[in-house]
């Protein structure tokens, strides 16, 4: 298993960093958000076309580039899976017409996540997290690895438990410690929360990701793996 950081900053963040997105390369090529400029990020980094692209949820940073992958498959003559909830398909589709690609949607097939599903030799398992709009955490399993990726929540039983001995939690960071309140009332999470989530579910390595302006500081008491542009991670 592969894991390739496409970008890893919020709605509100340096430019230089992209928004959230990350690639994992199992027997699928499988793009975990896509946020505005992904597929131009892809490109740059040197990754494949995606066979699957996760949309957690329909907030902006994590579903404004899929216009732009719709668009690339009707012109290149490929087709991917839209995979996410039931919000994400419906905003997908409003999202193809309002910016004038609705001619594309033939290209995509739309699947509904469900709890847990099996897509070529990769399992995907589902779990909400505590967000204002309804988001999904995905964990990631081939090969007897896996990875975990969060999406955007505040810190959340569910996630804990879907992360539970995996090698990889990658886990939101939009805010340090000390800001614990005022995240947690917006569904998101500090750095401190990331290290205890991680703690709890004995996950081998912490990924933070989901960067604000400010720069993150996270406390010890877990290995950590710091994303980078294009950074790749063999499990």
């Amino acid at each position: 298993m592969e894991v390739y950081v496409v970008g890893y900053g919020g709605w509100i963040s340096s430019p230089h960093i992209g928004y959230t997105s990350v690639f994992v390369k199992t027997d699928i090529n499988l793009l975990l958000d896509a946020g505005e400029c992904t597929y131009v990020r892809m490109a740059q980094c040197g990754l494949p076309w995606p066979d699957v692209v996760f949309v957690s949820h329909r907030h902006g940073d994590h579903i404004l580039g899929l216009p732009t992958f719709m668009l690339m498959a009707r012109r290149q003559g490929r087709r991917f899976s839209l995979l996410g909830n039931r919000e994400v398909l419906e905003a997908a589709r409003s999202l193809a017409v309002i910016t004038g690609v609705e001619n594309t949607l033939q290209y995509v097939d739309f699947v509904e996540a469900r709890q847990e599903m099996v897509i070529g030799g990769t399992k995907l398992r589902f779990a909400k997290t505590k967000h204002p709009v309804e988001t999904l955490a995905v964990r990631v399993e081939h090969g007897g690895r896996c990875v975990v990726y969060s999406s955007d929540t505040a810190p959340s039983d569910e996630v804990v438990e879907l992360a539970r001995g995996c090698d990889l939690l990658i886990h939101e960071v939009s805010g340090n410690p000390g800001q614990e309140e005022e995240a947690h009332k917006v569904g998101h999470s500090t750095t401190r929360d990331a290290v205890e989530i991680a703690k709890k579910a004995g996950v081998k390595l912490l990924m933070p990701i989901h960067f604000y302006i400010e720069q993150p500081t996270v406390p010890p008491g877990i290995s950590l793996v710091l994303p980078t542009p294009c950074g790749k991670l063999v499990l």
